[in-house]
């Protein structure tokens, strides 16, 4: 991984080699560690270092964009070439915003740990088999991954813009099967600190998983009450970030807002605010415009509060710059990258005791947006769906399809979890810290059949 130093020497060659009125440079370095492990055997161990530079040159109206991966003289010179060859045959773009200048010091986010870097094959490798040794006097069979990663990403232009910023991640996903497989449970831990990791309480809620999944039921679709776990709310949150606070749709009418904000049409328990600040996500305290990025309550006891911004959404709707912008030129808008949903007054021991009739779901999968401007998103329970009736969980649920309105969904929340975790968005990937929550009327639309 690059150092701060490192990348401000990087970016002060490249932006010096491109011989343009402005020059903007966002580099990237990263090392995944990767242990992954099936049938109680570990089966691949994989370290990859990547490095990337993108520059950016403007001339007049004009822009030009080229990336390279290797960084010694002749191939940043090349890039320099690449860029400003574009820029000269580019057409003129009169909505482009100019490179803004020196800004002052970042807040610091603490988000990288020398634990997590430093954290070794054998490590990891330890851990994964204690979980894997009690699954096999279970008889269960684990897979799954340990990954310990470490990255920084580097902002600069040639105004005097240059912003750092390294961060560490560790995660540990695993499931439990049974009969062959046709049988899962899952679970996970992640933490920027892999010390915070508690591999083992992942891997034994697997396996609880599973053990009490045997013989599930089908059931008939329709609506249910739902206690989701955290992994299940860390889904939707991805998906309700994607589809109701980014700037772009909003400004341009696309989003379920259509042009207002401060309507009132959630349930007041429910409080979601964007913070790369939050000690358990560490996200960058600058965007890719080089902006201070803004923590941003984005629901606030029910209202819809705001959106978050780049340069140019905030200036077509008048509002204040949040420091969401991806990297320029961008045609998809600001977005959220740090969800994290207010904590209730619940356990969730609570929130099934006090359910006579529903379901409890410990993640979804395959989940994509049916229509964005009613929020709407279809998916599927997966690896631990049980039955609640009269205050308990009573037997396992084969698999259910959804098809829901998040804005339906969120108007009628039960209950909220006293406690929250970090946790990322499955297949997607993301970052959120989310209770668990009770929802009411959730819409089945299809058993799976599995």
């Amino acid at each position: 991984m690059l150092t701060r130093d490192e990348a401000h020497a990087l970016i002060k060659k490249i932006t010096s080699l491109a011989d343009a009125e402005q020059v903007e440079a966002i580099v990237g370095s990263s090392s995944t560690n990767s242990t992954r492990f099936s049938g109680n055997v570990i089966t691949q161990n994989v370290g990859l270092t990547n490095q990337s530079l993108r520059l950016r040159v403007i001339n007049g109206k004009r822009q030009g964009v080229a990336s390279v991966n290797q960084f010694d003289d002749e191939s940043l010179k090349r890039c320099a070439q690449s860029a400003l060859a574009v820029a000269r045959v580019a057409a003129e773009d009169d909505t482009m915003l100019p490179l803004i200048d020196k800004q002052p010091d970042y807040t610091p986010v603490n988000s990288w740990h020398e634990s997590t870097a430093k954290f070794t094959p054998a490590q990891r490798a330890e851990a994964i088999g204690t979980v894997l040794s009690d699954y096999d006097k279970r008889g269960l069979e684990g897979a799954g991954i340990f990954d310990t990663d470490e990255g920084a990403v580097a902002y600069g232009t040639n105004t005097g813009v240059f912003a750092c910023q390294p961060s560490s991640k560790a995660e540990f996903s695993v499931s439990a099967f049974l009969e062959n497989g046709s049988v899962e449970g899952w679970a996970e831990s992640s933490a920027l600190d892999v010390n915070k990791l508690n591999v083992v309480d992942a891997g034994q809620r697997a396996a609880e998983k599973a053990e009490k999944s045997v013989n599930a039921k089908a059931i008939d679709a329709g609506e249910y009450t739902v206690v989701f776990e955290p992994a299940a709310i860390a889904e939707i949150m991805l998906f309700w970030g994607w589809l109701t606070a980014n700037g772009l749709a909003f400004a341009e009418g696309r989003s379920f807002h259509r042009g207002e904000l401060g309507q009132q049409i959630l349930d007041k328990k429910l409080s979601i605010t964007e913070n790369p600040y939050h000690p358990e996500l560490g996200g960058a305290p600058f965007d890719m415009e080089g902006f201070p990025t803004q923590k941003v309550e984005l629901v606030k006891d029910g209202t819809i509060a705001a959106v978050v911004h780049d340069r140019r959404s905030a200036g077509m709707c008048g509002q204040k710059n949040t420091g969401h912008a991806a990297m320029q030129p961008d045609a998809r808008g600001a977005g959220p990258g740090a969800l994290v949903v207010s904590t209730g007054d619940s356990s969730t021991d609570e929130m099934i005791a006090n359910t006579e009739r529903g379901l409890l779901v410990t993640k979804l999968h395959y989940t994509n947006v049916v229509n964005q401007q009613e929020v709407s998103i279809t998916g599927m329970t997966r690896a631990g769906t049980f039955m609640i009736e009269n205050g308990k969980v009573t037997h396992a649920v084969k698999n259910m399809r959804f098809t829901q309105s998040l804005l339906s969904a969120f108007a009628n929340i039960d209950a909220i979890g006293k406690e929250a975790h970090a946790g990322g968005g499955a297949l997607f990937g993301g970052n959120f810290v989310v209770p668990a929550m009770k929802i009411n009327k959730w819409r089945f639309s299809s058993p799976t059949g599995f």
